[in-house]
C-alpha cells in the first residue's frame, strides 16, 4: 500500500503560471471525431486545463496536494505546526527498483490481447538513470502523439521557455502597402485578454494611418516554406478538424467559426479577418493579397511565453500548435520553417541532449503521420532527462505539460474506474492514438516513493478503448509496485 507521505508531490511540482489559451483539439486520434473541450473557457491552471468530468475524490485530493505543495519540503515547520506532508521522491538506495519486481508488475497488463502482441516498453529509474525494464525497447514504432514530446524538446532547446512571438504590421506610405507579417504564433487570436491579438494590431494601425488613405493589404508568410500538409497526412484532415494546413499566419487556431473544421487557407482567412477589422475602424482596404513586407513596423502584438504553448500542446495534444512549434524550431535551425527543417531540428535537439536516436524518423511535429517512428528507449530517455536533477534549464515545460491521470488534458477521462483508478493523480503521461497504434509515456511514483519514467508503445493495437485501458493499467501497476523487491 502506498505510504501517505509520498502521494504525488513530485509530479505536481509545477511553476506558478496561468494561461487562458484554450483548444478544441483532441490530439492525434483519427479513429473518432475530434472532441470539443468540456469547458473551453476555463483557464489553464498550472499549464493544464481543468474540466468537469471527474470524480470528486480525485479533484479534492488534487486540491489538498496543491495546498501542501505551497510549503517546500525542505522548509522547517514553525513551532507548534505540523511539518511538510509531501517530501520529494525518494533517492535512497533501499527504495531502488529491482528489475524482477518491475517485470512482474507489468507482465499482465502488457500481455493484454488488446495490444495485439506487439508492445515495446521501457522503464527507467530517474534517480540512477538505470534501465529497470526493457521489452523490445530499441525497436522503432509509430509514436502517434508522443511525437509532441520530441517537438517540445526541439522548440524549447532552440528558443527557450521565455521566448514570445511577435506578429508585426509594416507600412509603406509611398505605396500605401500595409503588410501583416506572420511570426508562426499558434496563439494569435482575434481578441484576447492575454497574449497576441489581431484586434490590438488593428487598433494600432488605425491610430497611425490616415482614414482617407486607400490601403493595399498584403500578408507575409515567408517564415514558413514548403508544403502545408505533411507526408502521410490524409487530405481530409483540415475538414475533419484534425489539423490545419501549416502556416506562419494563423488566427483563432484556424477554426472555421461554429465548426471544428479548419480553414483550408489559414493565412488568407487571418488576413481577411484583419481587413474586416480595419474596415470597422474606418480604413479603406483593398485586398488582401500575399506579398513580402515592405516599409517600417507600425504595429506589433506579443504572444504568451513559449512555455505556456508547449504545456498546452502536450496537455491537450494540440496538433496545430505542435506543427507550428516544430516549424519554428526548424526556422531557428535553418532560417525557414518547414516539415523538413522541423524534422532536422528534432534530430539535432535529441542528439544534443545525448538521447539515442537510432531508428528515429520524424516527418511532422504532431505525430499524425504513421511515418513518425521512434523506439521506447528514445522516448523514455527524453522524459527521464527532463525529469532528472541534471535536466537542462529550458526543459521544465516538458514535464509540467504532461497530462495528469484522471485530471487534465487527454488523461482527463482516463484512470477513473477499474484497476487503473489507483493511478489517478499519480501517473503523468503523454498519450498517443492512431488507428492500430496506442502509446503512453511519462512519469509515475511507485509505492516506495521512487520516481520512474516509462514508455509503452503498441503498433498493432485493436480496440481503442481496450488498448488504452491496458496501457493505463500498466502505468497503474508501476504506481502500486513495491518495486524495491
Amino acid at each position: 500500500m502506498r505510504p501517505v507521505r509520498w502521494s504525488i508531490s513530485y509530479l505536481l511540482r509545477l511553476p506558478a503560471g496561468i494561461s487562458i489559451v484554450t483548444s478544441n483539439s483532441s490530439g492525434a486520434d483519427v479513429t473518432e471525431p475530434p472532441r470539443r473541450a468540456a469547458c473551453p473557457s476555463v483557464p489553464y491552471v498550472f499549464g493544464a486545463r481543468w474540466r468537469d468530468r471527474r470524480t470528486a475524490p480525485v479533484v479534492l485530493g488534487a486540491v489538498v496536494m496543491l495546498g501542501a505543495l505551497a510549503v517546500p519540503a525542505s522548509a522547517a515547520a514553525p513551532a507548534g505546526q505540523a511539518g511538510p506532508v509531501l517530501p520529494p521522491a525518494s533517492t535512497q538506495p533501499a527504495t531502488a527498483p529491482v528489475a524482477s519486481a518491475v517485470s512482474a508488475a507489468l507482465e499482465g497488463p502488457l500481455s493484454d490481447s488488446a495490444l495485439g502482441g506487439s508492445v515495446g516498453a521501457v522503464v527507467i529509474d530517474v534517480a540512477t538513470g538505470e534501465l529497470v525494464f526493457d521489452q523490445d525497447g530499441t525497436t522503432p514504432r509509430s509514436t502517434a502523439s508522443n511525437e509532441k514530446v520530441f517537438t517540445a524538446v526541439s522548440v524549447l532547446s532552440a528558443l527557450g521557455p521565455d521566448q514570445r512571438l511577435v506578429t508585426t504590421v509594416t507600412w509603406d506610405p509611398t505605396t500605401s502597402v500595409l503588410t501583416i507579417v506572420g511570426a508562426g504564433d499558434p496563439t494569435l487570436a482575434s481578441v484576447a485578454a492575454e497574449g497576441s491579438s489581431l484586434g490590438e494590431l488593428a487598433d494600432e494601425v488605425a491610430a497611425q494611418v490616415d482614414p482617407g488613405t486607400s490601403i493595399a493589404l498584403r500578408y507575409d508568410t515567408s517564415l514558413f516554406t514548403g508544403p502545408a500538409i505533411a507526408p502521410g497526412w490524409d487530405s481530409s484532415y483540415p475538414a475533419m478538424g484534425v489539423a490545419a494546413p501549416v502556416s506562419a499566419l494563423v488566427v483563432d487556431r484556424a477554426r472555421i467559426p461554429g465548426s471544428d473544421a479548419r480553414e483550408p487557407d489559414p493565412a488568407l482567412a487571418a488576413a481577411t479577418m484583419f481587413a474586416g477589422m480595419l474596415g470597422e475602424r474606418g480604413l479603406a482596404v483593398d485586398g488582401p493579397q500575399p506579398g513580402t513586407a515592405i516599409g517600417s513596423v507600425i504595429a506589433e502584438t506579443e504572444s504568451v511565453a513559449l512555455a505556456t504553448m508547449v504545456e498546452t500542446m502536450l496537455t491537450e495534444s494540440d496538433n496545430d500548435m505542435a506543427e507550428q512549434l516544430a516549424h519554428l524550431a526548424g526556422a531557428a535551425l535553418t532560417g525557414t520553417g518547414s516539415f523538413e527543417s522541423g524534422a532536422a531540428a528534432t534530430k539535432q535537439a535529441l542528439t544534443d541532449l545525448g538521447v539515442p536516436t537510432t531508428g528515429l524518423v520524424s516527418v511532422d511535429g504532431s505525430g499524425l503521420s504513421y511515418d513518425d517512428v521512434a523506439s521506447p528507449s528514445t522516448l523514455a530517455s527524453v522524459i527521464a532527462t527532463a525529469a532528472g536533477t541534471s535536466s537542462p534549464p529550458w526543459s521544465w515545460p516538458l514535464i509540467t505539460g504532461l497530462p495528469i491521470a484522471g485530471l487534465t488534458g487527454t488523461l482527463n477521462d482516463r484512470f477513473l474506474s477499474g484497476e487503473a483508478a489507483a493511478g489517478a493523480g499519480i501517473v503523468r503521461a503523454k498519450t498517443g492514438t492512431l488507428i492500430g497504434v496506442s502509446t503512453l509515456a511519462g512519469t509515475v511514483v511507485d509505492a516506495n516513493g521512487r520516481l520512474l519514467v516509462f514508455a509503452f508503445m503498441s503498433d498493432k493495437a485493436g480496440d481503442v478503448a481496450l488498448s488504452r485501458d491496458a496501457l493505463d493499467r500498466a502505468a497503474t501497476a508501476l504506481a502500486e509496485c513495491t518495486c524495491s523487491g
